[in-house]
């Protein structure tokens, strides 16, 4: 029997290699990702608040207070007003979608944009004019309001022991530090 020289074997085993890659659909994009649920469909549902009030009363107006530090005792004064919002503890988080757009409704408040970042204006949490906008990430939701001199940040996601976790962060060039708390919720059985 005659041998075959190993460099046409190798060659024929890369040409059948590279047929084969090209004819299963070998040369897909890197860029696209994994499918699966996204972070809407994740978190949809009704929560319910299980944190402690007072705990989580104390700890945003801990916030606040570090926040308005610099400002004067009227500056304080004013801010601390504009700010109650803040303590206002949503007992209810309800996430669903809503055809192409986001809807998280806090308390009685409803916030709902395009879940593809476009902003939306409206009349934010705080009764003042903003614009928001929803980012989704592989678990998390991402809510933004832009007021005339301040930015929300709001995340949603799952801790380990499975509950929602409402995370805000919110900023301004008027403020010392951020204003920064998490509240816990449970989801509601229908």
């Amino acid at each position: 029997m005659e041998r075959v020289p190993q460099n046409m074997v190798v060659g024929w085993l890369l040409a059948v290699g590279l047929f084969l890659f090209a004819s299963t659909g070998g040369a897909q994009s890197v860029d696209v990702g994994p499918t699966g649920t996204d972070a809407v469909e994740l978190l949809s549902g009704s929560y319910a608040y299980v944190g402690t009030a007072e705990d989580d009363h104390a700890t945003i107006g801990a916030s606040i207070e570090a926040a308005i530090s610099s400002l004067g005792w009227l500056g304080r004064r004013i801010a601390r007003s504009r700010l109650a919002n803040h303590k206002e503890l949503p007992e209810r988080i309800e996430i669903k979608r809503a055809g192409e757009n986001v809807s998280i409704v806090m308390g009685k408040y409803s916030a709902v944009a395009s879940d593809d970042g476009t902003e939306r204006a409206l009349v934010g949490p705080n009764g003042r004019d903003s614009k928001l906008h929803y980012e989704l990430e592989p678990r998390t939701i991402v809510q933004y309001f832009v007021f005339e001199h301040a930015r929300r940040k709001s995340t949603y996601r799952f801790n380990k022991a499975g509950q929602l976790v409402m995370t805000v962060y919110m900023t301004s060039e008027k403020l010392a530090s951020p204003i920064e708390y998490a509240l816990v919720y449970e989801r509601r059985s229908n």
